[in-house]
């Protein structure tokens, strides 16, 4: 667990740190609890172990803000004998136990305290697993790179805001995940969060399931039905791939996002709703934008925060840890827990993973499958499944290869360093946007 260590005695943040630490803990250390809220605002931590009383903001101060903006971190108080009543009313408060600075002052109790806490943690991750299905969607893209502890700090610091989020990212790299990890960070955790996929829902119904409709507003509409907007009160509404949006929509979220009004369909009634809006996309908005295929002024609504989401081949050191979970989790019931063996993961790692965090998932259950063998998984098995891609002339031996396809390669390898993003690649390569399209379509037609 990474853990948040506020103590204005030195003495104790050692003791507790190297407690912590020979448990596995990944610790952070403060003598004070405004420095304490700081690392709070702009880092991602599963427990904090503060004192009560200090100097300026105390510990009841700390257990507040956290009850109030990241209620999923749990709170340990520490406390003199004197202050045992401070103690019990900082647990009604909501914090999750308090422990007694005795004297001599040792890390017995704060292991302890650890101990029951992560059992405490492992309950509610299984019981949120149970709930969806016996699969968290949220380990699926956890990790320690540098990449996606940006991408949590992000989530952290965006969060208890109001404001509208674009996700950008590459298909299957989890973008609905940092939506509903958005939504449970926020002051509306206890409201609903629900999705819709803009691409996967007709043109024609997709006004209907969002706005909801009047009974006879058309053919088949027996009785009036209330949409997503309106089920989603009080909480999230996670609009994925929003640049396949028609047109007419747009006109109708834009709306809704600046008065909080909609109108379902066949309904003379303005409604209002108070949920937030998070949109992702795995498409370059701004692209479609210029084609007119996407409102501009609807774009500057929806991207007031805008969040991307490193695809897996960025953040490679989290492959064997997301594998690993992953096996667990997907094993045949009855089957022996395995692991993979050094080799197997060297070519995990060697992999692009085009389809991303999806693709990984579906590699390893494909090998739970193929694989009946008891013993670690190996090489073999793994490349037994694992997708072969073509490999294309390198850019690191140009002796034999063509100028135009040198060109080519170089645009490709500057479009996935910048998450497909063309304007932003077209700024890199230093020519004109309308040029890198025709560029593009030059080499899609040459295929």
């Amino acid at each position: 667990m990474r853990t948040l260590i506020i103590d204005d005695e030195e003495f104790v943040r050692l003791v507790v740190e190297q407690a912590l630490r020979e448990e596995g803990c990944d610790t952070q250390t403060t003598g004070g609890g405004q420095e304490g809220l700081e690392y709070l605002r702009t880092a991602s931590f599963d427990c904090v172990i503060t004192d009560l009383r200090m100097p300026g903001l105390d510990g009841r101060a700390i257990l507040r803000w956290v009850k109030e903006h990241q209620p999923d971190v749990d709170v340990i108080v520490l406390t003199g004998h004197g202050d045992v009543k401070a103690a019990v009313a900082a647990i009604k408060d909501g914090a999750w136990d308090f422990l007694i600075k005795d004297i001599p002052f040792d890390g017995a109790a704060v292991k302890s305290a650890l101990a029951k806490l992560r059992a405490v943690r492992e309950l509610r991750r299984e019981n949120l697993a149970a709930r969806h299905g016996g699969y968290r969607q949220d380990a699926i893209v956890d990790g320690l790179s540098r990449a996606w502890q940006t991408v949590k700090t992000q989530i952290a610091q965006v969060a208890p805001s109001q404001a509208s989020v674009l996700i950008q990212g590459e298909t299957g790299s989890g973008k609905e995940v940092v939506a509903r990890l958005l939504h449970a960070q926020s002051r509306r955790t206890n409201g609903p969060c629900i999705a819709v996929n803009c691409g996967a829902v007709s043109r024609e119904l997709l006004e209907s399931e969002l706005f909801g409709y009047e009974k006879g507003a058309f053919t088949g509409a027996t009785q009036a039905k209330p949409g997503l907007i309106a089920a989603a009160e009080g909480g999230t509404l996670f609009l994925d791939e929003i640049g396949e949006m028609p047109g007419p929509m747009q006109v109708g979220l834009l709306r809704f996002l600046d008065r909080n009004e909609y109108r379902p369909v066949g309904s003379t009634r303005t409604l209002q709703a108070d949920v937030r809006i998070i949109c992702a996309t795995n498409r370059d908005i701004q692209e479609l934008v210029l084609q007119g295929r996407f409102r501009d002024d609807l774009l500057y609504r929806i991207n007031t925060v805008t969040l991307r989401v490193p695809p897996l081949r960025e953040r490679p050191e989290d492959l064997p840890a997301l594998a690993d979970h992953m096996l667990h989790h997907l094993r045949i019931p009855g089957t022996p827990t395995r692991m993979f063996t050094p080799e197997a993961l060297d070519d995990l790692a060697a992999y692009r993973w085009p389809g991303n965090i999806r693709e990984l998932r579906n590699v390893i259950e494909r090998i739970t499958l193929m694989s009946p063998n008891s013993g670690p998984i190996t090489r073999e098995e793994v490349r037994l499944v694992l997708p072969r891609p073509t490999s294309p002339p390198s850019l690191d031996d140009q002796t034999h290869v063509p100028l135009d396809v040198i060109e080519r390669l170089h645009i490709e390898r500057v479009l996935e360093s910048s998450g497909g993003n063309k304007t932003k690649a077209a700024q890199t390569l230093r020519i004109d946007y309308k040029t890198l399209l025709a560029k593009l379509k030059k080499y899609e037609a040459a295929e």
